[in-house]
C-alpha cells in the first residue's frame, strides 16, 4: 500500500475532526487516546499556526488512512517541558508530538512512524529542539514506535484529566 503525505490546511478541519471522533468512538482502549473535546480544536491549532497537522491519504482509494499532529504550546501551563523541569527560557522550544490516528483499515504499515518521521523533518528547520509526547503506559505499540524513533523515556505523570501518560522526549541540537 502507498500513502501520500501532505500538510493539512484549514478547509482539511472539519474532515480530520470527524476522522479523529471516529477513531477514538471505535476504540478497544478509549483511554489510551485523549482527543481534545472541543470541536473546533483543528480549526483553531491550524487558523493561529499553533499546530501542524500532517495526513496520510492512501493512493489508490484516496481515502484519509491517518493524521499526525505537532502542537507548539509556547508558555502555556500544558508544556509537557513544565513536567520534565525545562528552564523557562526553553519552553519555547517544546513541540508536542500530539496525536496520531490511524484508521483501523491502513494499520499495520507503519503509518504511526512515517508520519512522526515527516513531522520531525519539517521541524528540523526550526527552533524546537524539544520534542515531547505522552503515550499511555499500556499502549506498547505506541511506545515501541516511539523508542524506535529515537524517543526516550522520561518519566509517568497524570495527564489530560488524571489520565496516567508516560512522558518521552527527543532532543535536537
Amino acid at each position: 500500500m502507498k500513502f501520500s503525505i501532505t500538510q493539512a490546511t484549514i478547509t482539511d478541519a472539519d474532515e480530520l475532526t470527524s476522522f479523529i471522533t471516529s477513531i477514538w468512538k471505535n476504540m478497544e482502549h478509549r483511554e489510551w487516546f485523549a482527543p481534545e473535546e472541543d470541536k473546533d480544536y483543528i480549526k483553531s491549532l491550524l487558523s493561529t499556526h499553533t499546530g501542524i497537522i500532517w495526513k496520510a491519504i492512501e493512493t489508490v482509494s484516496r481515502q484519509t488512512a491517518g493524521l499526525f499532529i505537532v502542537v507548539f504550546p509556547g508558555k502555556n501551563s500544558e508544556n509537557l517541558g513544565y513536567d520534565i523541569g525545562l528552564p523557562e527560557a526553553e519552553l519555547c522550544s517544546v513541540a508536542h508530538m500530539d496525536t496520531v490516528a490511524v484508521h483501523p483499515n491502513f494499520r499495520g504499515y507503519g503509518l504511526q512512524r512515517l508520519l512522526i518521521s515527516q513531522a520531525e523533518e519539517a521541524l528540523s528547520k526550526t527552533q524546537y529542539r524539544y520534542l515531547l509526547c505522552t503515550v499511555h503506559p499500556e499502549n506498547s505499540f505506541s511506545r515501541s514506535n516511539m523508542e524506535k524513533l529515537g524517543y526516550t523515556y522520561i518519566k509517568q505523570a497524570l495527564k489530560y484529566g488524571g489520565l496516567p501518560r508516560c512522558i518521552y522526549l527527543k532532543k535536537r541540537r
